[in-house]
């Protein structure tokens, strides 16, 4: 799916940061993944190429979304994404050359 204007971002997410929650009985730093900060996004269609390879196994629990390229933080790849109270790993980023433009990212669902 093209995305042409931003009214067509009409889904919410959540960005997760590992950040340290305290200290364990041991003495070792506990962490906890929680919430950064909240934007929209927009599920991307996918192509035939890609459902073939996820019913091999490669894309399975896979989904791609577009979100603004400009957000409050840069998304890194060690973060995690949460929608619908579902956590994904970011695996791969795309961003659009045009600073203004839009992101592509693909997630996979954590078990």
């Amino acid at each position: 799916m093209a995305i042409s204007r931003t009214g067509k971002l009409n889904k919410r997410l959540e960005f997760l940061v590992k950040k340290k929650v305290g200290t364990g009985p041991n003495g070792t730093d506990k962490f906890e993944y929680v919430p950064e900060f909240k934007s929209w996004f927009a599920y991307k269609q996918k192509l035939i190429n890609q459902i073939v390879e996820e019913n091999g196994g490669v894309l399975e629990n896979t989904q791609t979304i577009i979100l603004r390229q400009h957000q409050k933080k840069q998304p890194q790849l060690d973060w995690l994404v949460r929608i619908n109270g579902i956590k994904y790993s970011i695996v791969k980023m795309n961003p659009d050359i045009n600073p203004n433009g839009f992101l592509v990212i693909f997630i996979k669902a954590v078990a």
